[in-house]
């Protein structure tokens, strides 16, 4: 009945009120107090369990979901006491018909004592008569709205029944895309893996997508492409803006995804092909809507393009999810968070994530940008640091002179790093920024001593170092495809001139064409110079969207973190970064 709730001054109330035989005006004035202080923590109590009942239900916590009701149900008897009690109060109520209303209140066993003043029908009282008449016309309505649902369910099962067999009989026409077995030749390559996962599935407006979810089913997981609608634009700085995207169909967003994962946009751009890696910045546990949240650069094509060109409502080409660099919460029991400029896009995808999912663990964001006014998402971040208690939030600006701002100058070195962060060699650290910044901050933790294994960064390339997100833009020419009657093809001078000798040859299983294979070209280069299609993404070896078999032959990757050790003893390659001197047959 809420005892533990009011503490000892609350189990002692009844017993006292009803052993006075009327009330000093002292006495007054300390039941009000009490009064007055049982609502005002009921109602925080209140807050607090709505908060947790909101995190539990996006976490599916069932048991925790219970728990906070509960909590909330004993927080506004609470409350009810003491509106109660200072009613009763203010009407002159003897002490001991204000310990009895008091007690009733707590029983629920009447809701207002005014209303047995007013007795109907049946010995009922007005508002009991009322309130069940209410409650027999709710049950009313959702039987009925129950049963117009199982008639429309029961039709639309009887159309999917009369529609079978047609379905069936085009279910033979997926078979045979089994791979075939590689011939054992050394090298990455090795036999087939039954598990590898089919092409992604082709382009188009979700709604024609293998596996898009309607509205109402889970997102599919996996690769996914298609167009999403620009739903809102936000400007989070003078040159940084997020983009709501949401699926046309007004369903939740077609795909599921993991905090730390980005997207890749294309469009074209001035005759030309463009496309641009960019980071999600939302929630995945946000299900309506995935957004982005884009810095527009120097000479930045694409940024350019989109916060100059792209408008509310516009459809954007958007394939994704991808990406390792992500951060669920089964990782490590707390997690530190380095980013620089627009490299906090990630790291905020964490923190919603772990907001919305009431993650327990410690959470560090340590937080560098050039001056107050390029503080991304600062205002939120000021928010959810007084909402969550393991968010512990230290900024510095590299300038500050002339602001307002009352905490650290200059860039992150080692006392800052110790001084916001308690024993961090312990904890995990992930770690994203431009990469001059991402350079000095991984030598600075080797130094301080955290392990190198706790490190994780966002790298797109070795040619870049650590470069955060968005990633590298790949532009490309708008070529006519290529004749599917052709067998063997070549690269011309137009579309793919060869800067080397060609002292290899490549055949593509599938397309069944045949080039020349330089040694200063990747896989993924040949392919397009002849016209097959191999998806891609990042380009350089960090997204894994390229995963190719590989059939015959034996190739060097300079990056492959996209490939798992197991793909690789299956001849898994990633066509971007493979390149070979000798001969090499590949599924494609």
């Amino acid at each position: 009945m809420g005892g533990g709730c009011m503490g000892g001054g609350r189990k002692e109330f009844y017993p006292s009120l009803m052993a006075l035989p009327s009330l000093t005006p002292e006495q007054r004035q300390n039941i009000e107090a009490q009064a007055r202080g049982w609502i005002s923590s009921g109602t925080d109590e209140i807050a607090r369990a709505q908060d947790a009942l909101r995190h539990a239900n996006a976490a599916g916590d069932t048991a925790g979901a219970e728990q906070a009701a509960s909590r909330l149900r004993d927080a506004l008897n609470q409350v009810k006491s003491g509106t109660t009690t200072l009613r009763s109060l203010a009407e002159g109520t003897p002490p001991q018909q204000i310990a009895l209303d008091w007690f009733k209140g707590q029983m629920s066993l009447v809701a207002d004592r005014h209303d047995q003043d007013v007795v109907g029908p049946l010995g009922l009282s007005w508002f009991h008569l009322i309130t069940m008449s209410l409650v027999a016309t709710f049950a009313a309505a959702m039987l009925a709205i129950y049963l117009v649902r199982m008639r429309r369910a029961n039709a639309l099962v009887d159309r999917l029944v009369s529609a079978a067999p047609a379905h069936f009989a085009a279910a033979p026409s997926l078979a045979g895309t089994t791979p075939p077995a590689p011939a054992s030749s050394g090298g990455t390559s090795g036999p087939a893996n039954p598990t590898t996962p089919p092409s992604p599935a082709p382009a188009g407006p979700p709604s024609s997508v293998a596996g898009f979810a309607p509205a109402g089913q889970p997102a599919r997981t996996g690769l996914w492409k298609g167009k999403l609608r620009v739903a809102a634009i936000f400007d989070e700085t003078p040159n940084v803006k997020t983009f709501r995207l949401r699926d046309p169909g007004g369903g939740p967003i077609p795909f599921s995804f993991a905090p730390g994962q980005f997207l890749t946009y294309s469009a074209e751009i001035d005759g030309k092909l463009v496309k641009r890696s960019y980071t999600i910045a939302s929630s995945a546990a946000q299900t309506a809507y995935v957004e982005t949240t884009i810095k527009r650069e120097d000479k930045g094509i694409f940024s350019d393009y989109m916060h100059q060109k792209v408008s509310e409502g516009d459809l954007l080409d958007v394939m994704g999810p991808s990406g390792a660099f992500t951060f669920t919460g089964k990782e490590a029991d707390s997690v530190v968070l380095i980013g620089g400029g627009v490299g906090i896009t990630p790291l905020m995808a964490a923190i919603r994530y772990l907001d919305d999912t009431a993650w327990p663990g410690e959470i560090f964001l340590i937080y560098g940008a050039q001056t107050t006014e390029h503080f991304i998402f600062r205002s939120e971040l000021e928010d959810r640091q007084r909402r969550m208690r393991n968010l512990h939030v230290a900024a510095t600006m590299a300038r500050a002179a002339g602001t307002s701002w009352m905490g650290a100058e200059g860039q992150i070195n080692r006392d800052f790093l110790t001084q916001s962060v308690p024993d961090l060699v312990k904890r995990r650290i992930h770690l994203c920024g431009p990469p001059g910044m991402m350079q000095a901050m991984k030598k600075l933790l080797t130094e301080i001593g955290v392990p190198a294994g706790q490190i994780k960064t966002e790298a797109f390339g070795p040619a870049l170092g650590a470069v955060p997100p968005p990633g590298l833009t790949v532009v490309s020419e708008l070529r006519s495809p290529v004749s599917p009657q052709a067998t063997v093809s070549a690269p011309s001078e137009a579309n793919a001139p060869v800067t080397g000798p060609a002292t290899a040859l490549i055949r593509f299983s599938k397309s069944n064409k045949v080039a020349p294979l330089p040694p200063d070209k990747s896989v993924l280069e040949v392919a397009e110079s002849v016209g097959v299609p191999i998806d891609y993404s990042c380009r350089a070896g960090i997204c894994g969207v390229c995963k190719t078999q590989l059939i015959e032959g034996k190739v060097t990757m300079e990056v492959q973190e996209a490939l798992t050790a197991d793909e690789k003893a299956h001849g898994l390659i990633l066509a971007c970064q493979a390149k070979s001197i000798g001969n090499l047959v590949v599924e494609s």
